[in-house]
């Protein structure tokens, strides 16, 4: 358990890992276009408030002047 807890890629991949689950909330607000991102990223910018930005991100409404490719002739 030592060996894995002094490797240096391990904490990367730890550090990184965390990060990626940091940012999931903005993440999932940018792909799904929803209407209002900026209030994830805000909500996304506290750690006691990033439960309520994963929630808000998955359940806002989608925006509807989105770019949308089946749309064209």
């Amino acid at each position: 358990m030592t060996v894995l807890a002094n490797s240096p890629a391990f904490w990367i991949g730890l550090l990184a890992g965390l990060a990626a689950l940091y940012v999931l909330p903005t993440a999932i607000a940018v792909i799904r276009h929803v209407e209002n991102i900026a209030l994830v990223v805000f909500l996304n910018c506290f750690p006691i408030a990033w439960p309520a930005a994963l929630i808000v991100a998955c359940m806002m409404p989608r925006r509807e002047d989105g770019f949308d490719l089946s749309a064209r002739a």
